[in-house]
């Protein structure tokens, strides 16, 4: 099993925070976070939260929080505190949770936090109204004024599709540490579907929450095949439009800067419904500079999955729909493979291409279709025979060993850099540039 020394919830190195577990090693993955999660006889005012789903909101401004406590229908509350550099509390508020009663004897929660400034230190901890409260956590809020950032796009994690949830478990802390080791002024991460294999297990998504990392960077997860039935009873996304979805989750959408973001449901055929919830999302941030969908089901891929029928339907559907929206990117996994296509319009390779001298390309038409291979070890397909794929694909591998990839946002540009967590070598790099507009 994969140990490290326990790394303090601020990767930062001139913040000093007192405390309890400061210095200690790592708990190891646990199999049930159930039969451990509460202390109640011997810390009775202590409330014990389970699993913590930090996201990112609607805007830059705020971020949800998706939790579980023991017993039905307990109120919730999550305390914000804004703090100084040496972790001195400036200011406190509470925001109030909806609570939904789930089975097997534990409550859910859903919250928003709201009005967070840019380049702050923040702390959370939650309450179940009766004086018991959980631990604190921390995290910073990143720089937007000049329009730059970067976030981080993780392929199928699937914890348990591999040699156990154990490994799994492993293999992906491995490479969310890796990854935020790199980049520690990251904005947020994304994770691409299919979080764990089976959707009730909660030893699986024991999982994939195991990573300290993410109670300090909101992460957003879509929609799986593998997790569909369970993704509301974790998960708590915003601007949700009840288009394209069930009871799994409809389509969603956030905006991070000048960057416009679209979740689509692919359980969902319903193009004209994923449609309209794109309509609405950019209807309502007009200003973005960038529009990048996030999609579960690869469209345009290269192993297992990339000629069932309901990948090809909804190629057929949604591809024209993004050449009509101006999507300049859409990002996807579910076939455990890293894909990258040419730009594309119509279903067809755009045929004429500017690059500048750093070997970018310059206002394309159309967009680049991205698949994650497998961030956590768990699973991987084999590729397809070269005749399926290479209309489309500029760059097609299995590597059969974990990646990430970094997406840097600029006021003008779009780079996707996909790296190994074994060396952090580089597997593939491409860079949009936008002059249109510019004076």
């Amino acid at each position: 099993m994969f140990n490290r020394n326990h790394r303090m919830k601020v990767l930062f190195a001139t913040l000093i925070i007192v405390t309890a577990m400061a210095g200690c090693a790592k708990e190891p993955y646990r199999d049930s976070p159930v039969e451990e999660s509460v202390a109640t006889k011997d810390a009775p005012h202590t409330l014990d939260v389970f699993p913590i789903a930090f996201a990112p909101g609607s805007d830059e401004t705020e971020r949800t929080f998706s939790w579980h406590t023991r017993g039905m229908n307990k109120k919730g509350v999550v305390e914000l505190s804004q703090l100084d550099e040496e972790g001195n509390v400036l200011s406190s508020e509470t925001f109030e949770s909806n609570v939904e009663a789930i089975l097997r004897g534990f409550s859910r929660h859903k919250a928003t936090i709201t009005g967070l400034e840019e380049k702050q230190l923040y702390s959370y901890r939650f309450d179940d109204g009766h004086r018991a409260w959980s631990e604190s956590y921390t995290f910073r809020t990143q720089a937007t004024e000049d329009g730059d950032f970067n976030f981080l796009f993780f392929g199928d994690p699937q914890i348990g599709a591999g040699d156990g949830a154990r490994i799994d478990a492993d293999g992906w802390d491995r490479t969310v540490t890796t990854a935020m080791e790199m980049f520690p002024d990251t904005a947020f991460l994304v994770s691409a579907g299919d979080q764990v294999n089976t959707a009730y297990n909660l030893k699986q998504y024991d999982g994939w929450f195991f990573p300290e990392e993410l109670t300090t960077y909101p992460i957003m997860s879509i929609v799986g095949n593998h997790d569909a039935a369970s993704f509301a009873d974790y998960f708590n996304v915003p601007n949700e439009t009840g288009l394209g979805g069930d009871s799994e989750g409809s389509d969603f959408y956030f905006s991070y800067g000048n960057t416009l973001i679209l979740a689509l449901n692919s359980q969902s055929s319903d193009v004209e419904e994923h449609r309209k919830a794109m309509e609405r999302a950019i209807a309502a941030n007009p200003d973005a500079t960038h529009r990048i969908v996030l999609l579960h089901k690869s469209l345009y891929s290269s192993a297992d999955h990339a000629l069932e029928e309901d990948v090809l339907a909804l190629r057929t559907g949604l591809v024209p729909v993004f050449d009509e929206l101006d999507i300049d990117a859409v990002l996807m996994g579910h076939d455990h493979v890293y894909v990258r296509t040419y730009q594309m319009k119509g279903d067809v390779v755009v045929g004429e291409i500017t690059y500048n001298e750093d070997g970018a390309v310059v206002d394309p038409d159309g967009a680049v279709y991205l698949t994650g291979n497998s961030a956590s070890n768990s699973k991987y397909y084999e590729m397809r025979e070269l005749s399926v794929y290479e209309r489309y694909s500029a760059v097609a591998l299995q590597l059969e060993e974990p990646t990430y990839m970094n997406v840097e946002v600029t006021d003008d540009s779009l780079t996707f850099t996909t790296y190994k967590v074994s060396d952090l070598s580089v597997v593939d790099a491409y860079s949009i540039v936008k002059t249109v507009g510019e004076e």
